[in-house]
């Protein structure tokens, strides 16, 4: 094809070119390419969900938080359908189940049934009524198989001392076992006459004939005087020495602890405190709480500057209103501190006390009608009910009136001090740093009263204190606390080997070279008093950590250079260590009393003392002489007694230092010898100087009583536990 034959097309003019573009339609122009269109959108609302931010990470810089990624409802609510989708979608597994069960973690481990809850935590241990009330603001321990307030969260050693001293500590006491005696008069003396000294059962048990007194007396085994000492832990003991010889019983034992509750309020102002939080003064009496020859001696003596001028051990019944009625009661009016004389209203009470204040009007059995008590208790409005009444009131914060619908209930306050903490009658020692401290009363009610009872005294202004404080207080008053200070006890036993075993168990879980080297120091059983070993006895109680056949020595981080006075003792010490043949701490004799306390001190006095020990204590032996099995050999017996004799003391020290509990004891012409081990000691604010509770032996004494001879101060050392200085101390026998 030649050039001539090809064909030119021209491009169209300008004009026409405009005429077709203002031709064009957009309908049809946006239906040709829908499609396109459709694709690009959903393609950018997919990049948008699809991209690496998420809900959260959408929003602004300044709207965003730092919670929003997990909690989605912190995201804004136009994101949180996004966001829980995002959510659902990373989430798998296990997750996915937690997620679709909802709720908080805390709500999903909430027990269903409150209720059941606090059931399945008390096997195994009791709770007390007031243990939610104690749990949220005290350390809680297990302790007789109960769970008991140790000692409060906050520092409070100066305070209790304070409210030991000026005003009124209470503490819940209800895990006391309680026992109640039914049958002849003749037979309980009988039976209690297998179980206590008989120097001093026919006085207690004249005493307390009538019901107006308390009788304290230290049990021990059967027939058993004065070995075998018993404590509240022995509860099954003291039932069976109660029974026949053939286990037919001839007094009727009932165990109602689980059937009152009780409270100890110590302190000058305890009297002062229970008038006016339980039955209130003489404007408030009606015909239930001023009736009562209880509650009127009640608020007689609430004048008394402390419940030391109250006999010790009287016993008052009242019958009160629902104390959730008077609620918050009103504080009882300070103490003048001028007015130290006794009322003259107060003393003719005192000069005549009234014998019906023991017992309530008419057959009223009181707390000991268990069923009448729980029958109230069942029939008692609710707090609901009361709070509805209270709203009700036209003036806020007046109190309830009694109504036909209200329930009272029946108290029993006993007249508490030194006399029932140990177990026997006493003299008053150290009057003058004692005071009120140790007096008080003890507050009986019946089952599913106490937080009613406990919120009152404590608004009134009792201070709440725990087992340690109460211990505390005991070592300030110069007496012996139940059962840190009661060896030879069952008691005493399961207490010191738990302590025991926690503080080995501290003292193994230091790394080797931050553990003190109680070899190198001459310690031979720093975690626990060595009594067994101090009495000649084979080795302690099963219960105690054992150690092995080379005691605390195997264990322990020793030098290569010990001192002289260690291994003198290591020498001397009888290689019958057996751990393997533990002893019976049945066969110790705990001296107790005021009797046969007062013959030990008066043989430590006597100069010059007698050359042997059967001759010096001659006097000790004869005031327990009632005691010994009839029929057993006189002079065996003697000497069982002597060897196996314990003597409590209270050591008052002279220098600087403070002892501490299983330090041993010793003569200070024989630092290596000890003749006794501390059971409790602390700085004492009384006393301004540091005090302790010890058990010496009867062997030791009479050493002391030779190497003393010529003064009249009993002085011993107590030698420290981490290598201090030894401390001096002065000796006084306390029962």
């Amino acid at each position: 094809m030649d050039s001539k034959s090809t064909t030119t097309r021209k491009a169209p003019a300008a004009g026409d070119t405009l005429e077709r573009a203002r031709a064009v339609g957009v309908e049809a122009f946006v239906e040709a390419r829908a499609f396109e269109i459709n694709a690009l959108q959903r393609s950018l609302d997919d990049a948008r969900g699809s991209g690496n931010a998420r809900a959260f990470q959408t929003l602004a810089r300044h709207l965003r938080r730092r919670a929003a990624s997990h909690n989605i409802k912190r995201v804004p609510k136009r994101l949180r359908a996004r966001a829980a989708e995002e959510a659902r979608r990373s989430a798998g597994g296990d997750a996915a189940q937690r997620s679709a069960a909802g709720g908080s973690r805390h709500k999903r481990r909430r027990a269903r049934s409150t209720r059941d809850e606090y059931a399945r935590r008390q096997a195994g241990k009791r709770w007390l009524e007031t243990h939610v009330w104690h749990a949220k603001r005290m350390h809680m321990r297990q302790a007789w198989g109960a769970m008991v307030a140790d000692t409060p969260n906050a520092r409070s050693h100066r305070a209790a001392y304070r409210a030991a001293k000026e005003h009124c500590y209470a503490q819940d006491v209800s895990f006391y076992a309680t026992l109640e005696l039914a049958g002849r008069h003749a037979a309980i003396a009988q039976a209690l006459a297998a179980l206590a000294a008989p120097a001093t059962l026919a006085p207690a048990v004249g005493r307390c004939s009538d019901g107006t007194r308390l009788a304290p007396l230290t049990l021990h085994r059967a027939h058993a005087y004065p070995r075998g000492l018993l404590g509240p832990a022995a509860l099954a003991a003291v039932v069976a020495a109660l029974a026949g010889p053939d286990g037919e019983a001839r007094v009727d034992v009932r165990d109602i602890s689980s059937d009152v509750v009780a409270f100890e309020l110590l302190g000058p102002r305890s009297t002062a405190l229970l008038a006016a939080a339980l039955v209130g003064d003489e404007a408030e009496a009606d015909a239930i709480t001023g009736a009562g020859v209880g509650a009127q001696t009640l608020r007689a003596v609430a004048a008394a500057p402390s419940p030391a001028v109250v006999p010790e051990g009287v016993v008052l019944a009242l019958r009160v209103h629902d104390p959730r009625l008077r609620f918050p009661p009103r504080a009882a009016p300070p103490a003048d501190a001028d007015a130290a004389a006794v009322p003259a209203s107060l003393e003719e009470v005192l000069r005549s006390w009234p014998a019906a204040a023991a017992r309530l009007a008419g057959d009223d059995a009181g707390v000991f009608d268990r069923a009448a008590c729980a029958a109230d208790v069942a029939r008692r409005p609710s707090e609901h009910a009361l709070n509805q009444r209270r709203h009700a009131l036209l003036v806020p914060g007046t109190r309830l009136a009694p109504g036909a619908a209200d329930v009272s209930l029946p108290l029993l306050l006993v007249r508490t001090g030194p006399e029932a903490a140990l177990g026997a009658c006493t003299a008053a020692a150290d009057a003058g740093v004692v005071d009120a401290m140790a007096h008080g009363w003890t507050l009986l009610a019946p089952r599913g009263w106490a937080m009613a009872l406990w919120l009152p005294l404590v608004f009134a202004g009792a201070r709440a204190q725990g087992l340690q404080e109460r211990m505390h207080v005991s070592l300030e008053a110069g007496h012996a606390a139940f059962p840190r200070d009661w060896p030879g006890c069952p008691a005493y036993d399961a207490a010191a080997a738990a302590d025991a075993t926690q503080a080995l168990g501290r003292w193994l879980r230091r790394p080797p070279g931050k553990r003190t080297n109680y070899a190198h120091h001459g310690v031979e059983s720093p975690f626990f008093a060595p009594f067994h070993r101090l009495l000649g006895m084979p080795g302690p109680p099963p219960a105690y950590p054992q150690l092995g056949p080379a005691g605390l020595e195997c264990r322990m981080r020793r030098l290569k250079k010990i001192s002289a006075s260690a291994a003198a003792a290591a020498a001397a010490a009888p290689e019958a260590a057996d751990v393997g043949e533990p002893a019976d701490s049945s066969g110790i004799w705990l001296v107790t009393g005021e009797r046969l306390a007062a013959a030990v001190q008066a043989m430590l006095a006597k100069r010059p003392p007698a050359a042997t020990l059967r001759q010096w204590a001659a006097p000790l032996l004869a005031a327990a002489s009632a005691g010994p099995n009839p029929g057993a050999d006189a002079d065996a017996d003697a000497e069982a007694l002597l060897a196996h004799c314990l003597v409590r003391v209270r050591l008052t020290c002279s220098a600087r230092g403070v002892p501490a509990a299983n330090a041993p004891v010793c003569l200070t012409t024989a630092p290596a010898d000890p003749i006794g081990y501390v059971t409790a000691g602390s700085f004492s604010l009384a006393r301004g100087c540091a005090v302790a509770i010890a058990a010496c032996s009867l062997r030791g004494l009479f050493a002391l009583a030779h190497a003393s001879a010529r003064s009249p101060r009993k002085l011993v050392a107590i030698r420290s536990m981490n290598g201090s200085p030894e401390c001096e101390a002065t000796l006084a026998v306390i029962p």
